[in-house]
């Protein structure tokens, strides 16, 4: 059966609040391990799919579940790093309008690469710069639903450019270069990976994180896990 969403997060914590809330029906694990938790709320009917952290792991573990069904909808989310120069705070929440894998291109002098001389999906010529864009349909309806509900919990929400990396932003100088080039709202590991086979299959995806730290900010007594995580309990529920 096709739920109606399939919710997408690279480890267990990131989406353990939203599991103490709604811990599902059923659990199964694919051939490769990965473990696929089916549950309702409400009248929904969810997957939950704990893909890995990094790109790679991401890739597989939607292309596997995408040969075997086919939901609504596809939600990706965890926590993520947010750049200090958008004003935003560590507990926010924001929903990406595009993301970019910035490793993606042929090098140059700065921190920006030049665009691939070949498609990497076909007939797409934003992925030969490694960038997915969002439907923005979209996008505005489901941040209008969280700015409603996130109202009474006086939760920010936001949306802007997410960008994916497999090298974690550890310095505030770096950090500041990645915002003058990409003026992203958010870091993580995954979202471009997701995105990349979401269009393959031709299937809606939105991604929706929450901020644990500030991109470049290596001290982790700084950080705030547990309230990104609560916070995403909250977005997976909303949405």
């Amino acid at each position: 059966m096709n739920p109606d969403l399939l919710i997408l997060a690279a480890t267990y914590f990131e989406i353990s609040h939203f599991l103490a809330l709604h811990p599902g029906d059923s659990k199964y694990l694919t051939k490769t391990g990965l473990a696929i938790i089916s549950g309702k709320v409400g009248p929904k009917t969810y997957d939950l799919l704990i893909t890995g952290p990094g790109v790679f792991n991401a890739a597989h573990a939607l292309t596997v579940y995408l040969e075997k069904s086919f939901p609504s909808l596809v939600l990706q989310t965890g926590i993520a790093g947010v750049f200090k120069q958008t004003g935003c705070n560590i507990g926010d929440v924001a929903i990406a309008t595009q993301e970019q894998y910035i490793h993606t291109g042929i090098q140059t002098d700065s921190i920006e690469n030049d665009p691939l001389p070949f498609d990497l999906i076909e007939q797409n010529l934003k992925t030969r710069k490694g960038i997915y864009s969002f439907d923005q349909d979209q996008v505005d309806h489901y941040h209008d639903i969280l700015c409603r509900k996130g109202q009474s919990n006086k939760i920010n929400i936001t949306k802007g450019a997410f960008i994916t990396v497999s090298s974690i932003t550890s310095s505030g100088k770096h950090a500041d270069r990645i915002y003058s080039a990409f003026s992203p709202v958010m870091e993580a590991m995954e979202g471009a990976a997701c995105a990349h086979i979401a269009l393959l299959y031709d299937i809606p995806i939105i991604e929706v994180r929450s901020a644990s730290n500030y991109v470049g900010e290596r001290d982790k007594s700084k950080w705030d896990i547990d309230l990104a995580a609560k916070q995403l309990g909250w977005v997976c529920g909303c949405v």
